[in-house]
């Protein structure tokens, strides 16, 4: 039971995280603030996937991992995104 409470919890937090990627977007005025709205979104999910892997030192270098890579990932899409949205 409490491994389907975690998960409960674990995706109820990452369909937040998303929703609010998605509507920074809508937030930003700048074409510079969305970018770095959305890499910041990257980043927050990319901790939060990482910290969901491994256990003790292994866990912490998951979760370093993973912001490091949402960071990437998040600033890869926020340029296709606002380049898109000036073309």
């Amino acid at each position: 039971m409490q491994n389907i409470t975690k998960n409960t919890i674990g995706l109820k937090l990452v369909v937040l995280l998303l929703a609010g990627l998605m509507l920074t977007g809508c937030y930003a005025t700048t074409n510079e603030a969305k970018k770095n709205m959305i890499t910041i979104g990257g980043c927050v999910s990319g901790g939060y996937a990482g910290s969901n892997v491994g256990s003790g030192s292994g866990k912490t270098l998951a979760t370093i991992t993973g912001v490091i890579a949402g960071c990437k990932l998040g600033e890869t899409v926020a340029k296709k995104v606002v380049d898109k949205e000036q073309n």
